[in-house]
């Protein structure tokens, strides 16, 4: 039989067998599974099971029901699915053998508590729905750039692609003059937590900071590059 787990603060707060067609959740003690709190509406949403499926629809709610940090209007459940109301997490298991992992070892949450309500996720949650539709976003994006020091290279490349190969090559981005330059010697990664150049093989030493990279080494800002003869630095600006 498929089952919910009520969550708050990743505390175990009670369980929930799917024994009816249809369940709703919400503020309100009708329903099957009440969440006594601010965040939650009167009626907040509501699970139907149509044959094999569990189908989630969000009951015009004040602040949304979320699958992780996508606000849904309807969702088809999968098993291991978080349906976030509010604070309050509710992890959908499809059957008896899904096994629920304890996130935290600790007390149960004396309900008798008054508890104060956080608003800061729900509203990073909000963010990133409206983000989703079109809303500009908050800060704006940052590029890295090469700004060339020494060696044949002048000038600065600023490094766009999620991936920058550097060597001699024809089809790299970054194309450096030398005997020994291998055709890449080095790449550079951009990825959402900031960019990483790698050791790519060759002769030609890649160095960062005096520090030989052998495998992959995350980039700072003024952070020095020496691929060769060449000698680099890499900075982040304001994407235009």
């Amino acid at each position: 039989m498929a089952r919910l787990i009520l969550t708050f603060n990743k505390q175990v707060i009670k369980e929930f067998p799917f024994a009816k067609d249809g369940m709703t959740i919400g503020r309100k003690p009708e329903n099957y599974i009440q969440i006594d709190n601010l965040a939650v509406s009167s009626f907040h949403a509501r699970i139907d099971k149509t044959g094999s499926d569990f189908i989630l629809t969000d009951l015009q709610s004040t602040n949304g029901t979320f699958i992780k940090d996508k606000k849904i209007v309807t969702h088809k459940l999968k098993h291991g699915d978080n349906v976030v109301i509010g604070k309050h997490v509710l992890l959908f298991l499809a059957s008896e053998k899904g096994a629920v992992e304890k996130a935290v070892e600790s007390e149960p949450m004396d309900m008798d508590k008054t508890m104060m309500l956080d608003t800061a996720k729900q509203r990073e949650m909000l963010a990133k729905a409206q983000a989703t539709v079109g809303a500009k976003p908050a800060a704006a994006e940052k590029i890295g750039v090469l700004s060339f020091l020494e060696g044949a290279m002048e000038g600065e490349i600023e490094l766009v692609k999620k991936l920058t190969r550097v060597g001699k090559s024809e089809n790299s981005e970054v194309r450096l003059s030398g005997l020994m330059m291998g055709a890449t010697a080095a790449t550079i990664s951009k990825r959402p937590s900031g960019y990483t150049i790698s050791f790519a093989g060759g002769m030609t030493k890649v160095k960062v900071n005096g520090q030989v990279v052998k495998e992959s080494v995350p980039l700072k800002d003024f952070d020095t590059i020496e691929i060769g003869s060449h000698k680099c630095q890499f900075y982040m600006k304001d994407a235009k």
